[in-house]
């Protein structure tokens, strides 16, 4: 009788050892297959955004659209970022834009704001842009500074072609308590779409 007592101890030590393990897997899966919801959730969003643009709808227009469609965790009344961008080749010649890649429309708009959420298309300097409802670039021929500095690798673009581009920034809170274990998660999700 008392060698079926030890084993129960046993096995009720092993439990103990390996309870909090497998917990933290379980925790892992459930966070990982959340996160990966909400990625695919912004992802499919931006790509519509830059759809949008890509058929010539006025951008306050995209901006009602997007507001319309966006779905949990896309909120950008208070937690969310997005940047409707048009790039184009200069095509008067003599002038300083001529043949290089501008940026000739720009939109951003949400409640999440700070540093890191700025568009991944960086321009040579802050360029000066027209309001509603397309925010055309003032000058598009002669500014120097919408002069995209940052075009992806691969990325090409030919005198007369548009490319459309839409980024969305969304916080991403956690679903359990994986914080708590020492484990950290990304709390910003991003996507970035081109047509």
């Amino acid at each position: 009788m008392k060698r079926l007592t030890n084993e129960r101890g046993q096995s009720l030590l092993e439990f103990a050892f390996i309870m909090p393990l497998v917990l933290l897997l379980a925790l892992g899966v459930v966070e990982v297959g959340y996160a990966l919801l909400d990625q695919h959730v912004v992802t499919k969003l931006t790509r519509e955004g830059s759809n949008l643009i890509s058929r010539d709808v006025k951008i306050n227009d995209v901006v009602t659209a997007m507001r319309n469609m966006s779905t949990r965790p896309v909120d950008f009344n208070t937690r969310s970022r997005m940047i409707l961008t048009v790039l184009r080749k200069g095509g008067t010649p003599g002038t300083p834009n001529y043949d290089r890649v501008i940026v000739y429309q720009r939109h951003e708009f949400g409640s999440l704001t700070g540093t890191g959420y700025g568009s991944a298309l960086r321009t040579t300097g802050t360029g000066a842009y027209r309001g509603s409802p397309d925010y055309e670039a003032v000058n598009a021929d002669t500014d120097t500074r919408i002069q995209v500095s940052s075009l992806p690798a691969g990325l090409t673009m030919d005198r007369g072609n548009t490319i459309y581009v839409t980024e969305i920034y969304t916080r991403h809170d956690l679903l359990t308590p994986l914080g708590g274990f020492g484990v950290t998660v990304p709390n910003t999700l991003y996507s970035i779409a081109y047509f």
